[in-house]
């Protein structure tokens, strides 16, 4: 079957394939409106040496090699499951992300956070830059490290608008509708091929009945062979 007869098929049971591609267009449809946009926002933020661990008068910039572990452990601490999830008690379906940002070599931390609304993807965002100097201000405390020796930390970049993220929207609205579509002509293909095998056997049927009745049955065919008459028997030549 060619595709301009899988068309014409396809038309031909219009009262199935109408139908099913409306539905898949008000699922799609539906889907999308059912199903907010995510709101991304992200920040990063630098770890600093202390003024005693760099030589006086300094360049602090110029000493941040050493200081990839301690970002490390950092990250560790303000990305924790307790952090996390009491994240998403006050913010449902907020969804975070924090790491050493890989793709420069400097102790960066990279946050990332997305919610369901641009004001939570605010607040909570905020809170986690506030949170990492929080917690790098009490890990030098419990060690007792001087003042002056202590790390800090600064914000390099926050955003301030939020990015909207349709990925999931497009994936729930395309796949939804895709697939009741792919449903509708696989219903229409399978209707049209029951219906042309029908049309077949139709067809063949007096096709066979007609060949049958035009062949001769058994009796007729021994009734119309001629009859074979046996010789006579020669009579015995008499003795004179």
């Amino acid at each position: 079957m060619n595709f301009s007869d899988t068309l014409r098929g396809l038309l031909r049971r219009w009262y199935i394939v109408v139908p099913g591609l409306l539905a898949a267009a008000a699922i799609a449809i539906g889907a999308w409106f059912a199903i907010p946009p995510g709101y991304n926002r992200s920040a990063t933020q630098l770890l600093l040496p202390g003024a005693n661990s760099i030589p006086e008068g300094a360049n602090p910039y110029l000493f941040l090699g050493g200081l990839a572990p301690a970002a490390d452990v950092l990250v560790r601490a303000i990305g924790s499951e307790n952090v996390v999830n009491d994240m998403a008690e006050k913010h449902p379906g907020v969804e975070i992300a924090i790491s050493r940002d890989t793709t420069t070599a400097g102790p960066i931390i990279l946050i990332t956070v997305t919610a369901d609304s641009d004001a939570a993807a605010e607040e909570v965002l905020t809170l986690l830059v506030e949170r990492t100097a929080t917690v790098l201000e009490d890990f030098q405390t419990s060690e007792r490290i001087p003042a002056d020796n202590r790390m800090s930390v600064i914000p390099i970049t926050v955003d301030e608008k939020s990015v909207a993220e349709q990925r999931t929207r497009i994936l729930v609205a395309a796949g939804g509708g895709l697939g009741i579509a792919a449903l509708t002509l696989l219903l229409a293909g399978l209707v049209e091929g029951l219906s042309r095998q029908r049309r077949k056997r139709a067809r063949q049927k007096p096709a066979a009945s007609a060949a049958a009745a035009s062949e001769p049955t058994a009796s007729e065919s021994a009734a119309s062979e001629p009859a074979v008459s046996e010789p006579a028997a020669s009579e015995p030549d008499s003795e004179e």
